[in-house]
């Protein structure tokens, strides 16, 4: 069994809060709409405080938000995905490194037909949507089968922290040190003082403010 597919990492609130994904949208794209099933491949087992979300997932709702950033709308988007995997030939097409390309010529194309009217914002260009999700896609690294095997997280910049589903169980982490994320901002939760907490994990005092900044919800 590949990890990357089968071992849930984090639950959906936390994997919301990771990407910087508001939790009840994180929720809906995981859980479906009304008209439409679920947008990432998560477990459908356990309670909210249970880990469902694999690394898999993660990517993929990592580049939902670039489309959402770009102008199409992901309660509209399921079934031009079934499209997308019609064409492709696979069932993960959102963490396919050619989204960017023929994948958005597809989603361009299907917007234009009457299922998929309201796909994309009517001031949103097909060249916008290419360059927007084409970034999102540099914070995904792929492995040799061309599905991810690495995530950088975005909202912890300027400080660098990766999820490596091949390393520390899956868990967010500093890569120059290999700390958890979840060590840091523990020992702040504790009371710790932000300079000894930097010292103790060998990371500096910004990637510390990074971690309670994003985990915690508050500076350090």
């Amino acid at each position: 069994m590949d990890v990357r597919f089968a071992r849930p990492i984090a639950t959906l609130a936390d994997a919301g809060r990771l990407l910087g994904i508001p939790r009840q949208t994180f929720h809906r794209w995981a859980r479906g709409y009304p008209l439409g099933g679920p947008l990432l491949h998560v477990a459908h087992t356990g309670g909210q405080r249970t880990a469902t979300v694999p690394f898999i997932a993660l990517a993929e709702a990592w580049v939902l938000a670039g489309l959402r950033a770009a102008g199409v709308q992901p309660q509209r988007i399921r079934p031009a995905l079934t499209r997308l995997q019609i064409e492709f030939g696979e069932e993960y097409v959102l963490v396919s490194k050619s989204l960017a390309t023929e994948g958005i010529d597809v989603l361009w194309d299907f917007a234009r037909t009457e299922e998929g009217a309201g796909l994309i914002e009517g001031n949103t260009g097909q060249a916008v949507i290419r360059e927007i999700v084409q970034d999102y896609l540099q914070y995904v690294g792929f492995e040799a089968d061309e599905y991810p095997s690495s995530l950088q997280l975005k909202p912890f910049e300027p400080s660098k922290v990766v999820v490596d589903p091949f390393r520390a169980g899956g868990q967010p982490m500093f890569p120059a040190s290999g700390t958890l994320v979840a060590n840091v901002a523990g020992m702040l939760r504790a009371g710790e003082d932000p300079g000894v907490v930097a010292e103790e994990h060998g990371v500096g005092v910004d990637d510390v403010r990074a971690a309670a900044r994003v985990l915690l919800g508050r500076a350090a």
